[in-house]
């Protein structure tokens, strides 16, 4: 079952009536609004989480199905269309896996936002881990916005924004993705007029090396050598977006510790943390590194993966 046929381009968001999700739908509204773009609401009934006899008929079900998720998808589009013209504004419902319908939805879109928490039985579309399969697949970047810890109410307040009083913080390594992470998060600066700041988190392998990382006196040539290789880093990142993006305002930093744990702590001042999907280090057949994990289910504002 579904809405409307498959929209090209433009911001698509899951729905699944939770508090997460609502948050999802009022940032991807206002981002759809600020870039011009179209708004695609998705929500898919997964039957994993619909109680039925081992017997039942599927298809007897699918008219209540369809009715439940359409009304979802309503409801969405009404929060959306606080933002936005109805004429902006799709819905789609589907049967099936809500993270292989946002994932097919993602090879046309620019960009897929979702909320990091569901609830229910019918209304469980979004779970945490629909998100981070979603991040994973997902083959154009993605928005996670982090709704309250369990169920909550509509006056749930929305997550900040980047702007004047809310920087967008991008966390970098050596890698590919990383750079397109840099690229993304200097044009999301740009358009919001938000201040950029360039992080890399060094990864001390000694006693010696948290030694310097706390006084920033004395140290071996190793440690030397991580900060010095750290802090070109960042300065290549800045570099890039200053030739790119003359506008912006960039600031760098230089953090040790757990690289993950170190990006989310900056996201109580940030209205976007902005990630590459895969960082070096791991395991070569993972899809989603472990910063990038980390920072998703650990940051307090919206978290942007690049692939």
């Amino acid at each position: 079952m579904n809405g409307q046929a498959r929209t090209t381009h433009g911001i698509v968001v899951g729905y699944d009536g939770s508090a997460g999700s609502q948050l999802a739908v009022e940032w991807a509204a206002e981002t759809a609004r600020q870039q011009g773009r179209r708004l695609t609401l998705m929500h898919s009934v997964n039957l994993a989480t619909v109680p039925a006899f081992p017997a039942m008929d599927v298809s007897q079900l699918e008219p209540s199905l369809e009715n439940a998720a359409k009304s979802l998808v309503d409801e969405g589009a009404e929060r959306a269309g606080a933002t936005l013209d109805a004429s902006q504004i799709e819905t789609q419902y589907w049967l099936g896996s809500p993270a292989v319908q946002l994932v097919d939805a993602s090879r046309d879109a620019d960009l897929v936002v979702v909320g990091s928490r569901g609830r229910g039985r019918i209304r469980s579309g979004l779970l945490g881990s629909t998100s981070y399969a979603v991040v994973a697949h997902a083959h154009c970047p993605v928005v996670v916005v982090r709704g309250p810890e369990g169920d909550a109410p509509d006056d749930v307040p929305a997550p900040p924004r980047p702007g004047r009083d809310h920087d967008v913080v991008v966390g970098i390594d050596d890698s590919d993705a990383a750079m397109r992470a840099v690229d993304a998060a200097a044009e999301v600066a740009e358009r919001e007029g938000a201040v950029l700041h360039v992080v890399r988190v060094a990864h001390p392998r000694s006693m010696e090396a948290w030694t310097y990382a706390e006084t920033a006196k004395g140290g071996t040539e190793e440690t030397h050598a991580l900060r010095d290789h750290a802090e070109q880093s960042v300065t290549r990142a800045a570099n890039r977006v200053r030739a790119q993006h003359p506008k912006v305002v960039v600031t760098t930093e230089v953090l040790y510790g757990d690289a993950g744990h170190a990006v989310a702590e900056l996201s109580a001042g940030a209205g976007l943390l902005v990630v590459g999907s895969r960082g070096h280090g791991g395991f070569t057949g993972m899809l989603l590194g472990s910063v990038s994990h980390r920072v998703i289910h650990d940051a307090t504002c919206p978290v942007m993966v690049v692939r």
